[in-house]
């Protein structure tokens, strides 16, 4: 069995306006919430039914994931490293004589990337940088509370792609789409820089307003202007053309790579592969159920290792959902025949539908949305249910 890991470190040194992660800017937790990540991780991996039958697990991707890990201090990040690798890690599945690289994943910001934090991450084993830069332009980053400035963005990712040692620490870059006082040419812009600066993965998010959001909240008074639905729109599918240009394949709807750059874990997530969350609201997959820690930060270290707050078993509906959900959010689409097994004579009227109007389109015997489609993939999808 493959399966990845989710380690969620949670602090930031301010809750980005558009934020609705579980997150904490109070960093004086940290050392209390590294202790209560130790016995969640111990009460897990020291158990040999922790991960399942030890024989039959293969660990082949960790993720860090935030909140921002690159604000963990050193000393907390190589305790939770250590307790991870244990003293045999090929006791837990994570021997290195595997037949592709082990992934190791951690998402920072650009504030925190010097050459000591670059050298200490790929020392722990990190191969696979995330960069949370959004945009290179500082009236786009400004409106969202975001602690770094373009320049130090740019700084940021060229000394990381600097500093990539041996063997290579993989590059990705999250950017986001409709930003306040942002352009359909001002995000070209943005496009084009990230690909001048080498990085080989860039993930493409649309602004999402969360209810109750301050970002939200000010949209709706009126005091910050986005993009309209025609211009994100626009960003979106000459982003796809733009990098498509460039050498970076599509692979899912918001996810664009080099070839052999795809995120491993990610992809776990959209197969329906398994994966085991530590930490704070961290979520797992394994043996057909669902669960997830809770998102309260004094409450996860209060009941640590016992914090789950969500479980699911998942019924053959649920898995339904999932395989048609998961399968069309990616390039390669959903296998027609299948669809129509799992939907029926309402899963081939909808595909019908799909290709005559031109939100679907076939690609051997699948069928996938088309850039278009994908903007409005979750109301097409909803059709089928």
């Amino acid at each position: 069995m493959s399966l990845g890991l989710y380690v969620h470190l949670p602090f930031c040194r301010t809750h980005c306006s558009y934020c609705a992660f579980a997150i904490s800017t109070d960093v004086g937790l940290q050392d209390e919430y590294t202790e209560a990540l130790l016995r969640e991780l111990s009460s897990v991996l020291n158990q040999a039914s922790g991960l399942g039958p030890r024989a039959s697990v293969e660990v082949d991707s960790i993720y860090f994931g935030g909140g921002t890990p690159s604000r963990m201090s050193i000393e907390n990040l190589r305790r939770i490293v250590s307790a991870i690798r244990g003293p045999k890690p090929e006791a837990r599945g994570l021997a290195q004589d595997r037949r592709q690289p082990f992934e190791f994943s951690m998402e920072a910001n650009p504030e925190d990337i010097t050459a000591e934090s670059l050298s200490a991450w790929r020392e722990m084993g990190v191969n696979r940088l995330s960069i949370g830069v959004q945009s290179f332009r500082d009236e786009e980053l400004i409106p969202l509370g975001r602690v770094h400035g373009a320049a130090v963005a740019r700084e940021a990712v060229a000394l990381a792609a600097r500093q990539r040692g041996k063997p290579a620490t993989r590059l990705s870059l999250d950017l986001i789409a409709g930003l306040p006082n942002q352009t359909v040419q001002s995000f070209a812009e943005t496009l084009d820089e990230a690909v001048a600066l080498g990085v080989g993965h860039i993930s493409l998010y649309m602004l999402d307003l969360e209810e109750k959001s301050p970002l939200k909240v000010q949209v709706d008074r009126g005091r910050v202007v986005i993009p309209d639905d025609e211009a994100v729109a626009t960003m979106y599918t000459d982003a796809i053309e733009r990098l498509a240009r460039a050498g970076f394949r599509q692979y899912e709807i918001s996810n664009f790579a080099r070839e052999g750059e795809e995120c491993r874990h990610n992809l776990r997530y959209w197969t329906r592969g398994q994966y085991r969350g530590f930490g704070l609201g961290a979520h797992s997959f394994m043996g057909g159920r669902r669960f997830a820690n809770t998102r309260d930060i004094r409450k996860y270290i209060a009941r640590s290792p016992d914090a789950a707050d969500f479980t699911e078993d998942l019924t053959a509906g649920d898995v339904e959902r999932e395989t048609i959900f998961l399968n069309l959010r990616q390039i390669a689409g959903i296998d027609h025949a299948e669809l129509e097994r799992l939907r029926g004579q309402e899963g081939r009227e909808w595909i019908n539908r799909g290709l005559r109007d031109g939100w679907l389109e076939r690609r051997g015997s699948r069928v996938a949305f088309t850039p278009s489609g994908f903007l409005l993939s979750n109301e097409f999808i909803s059709q089928l249910f």
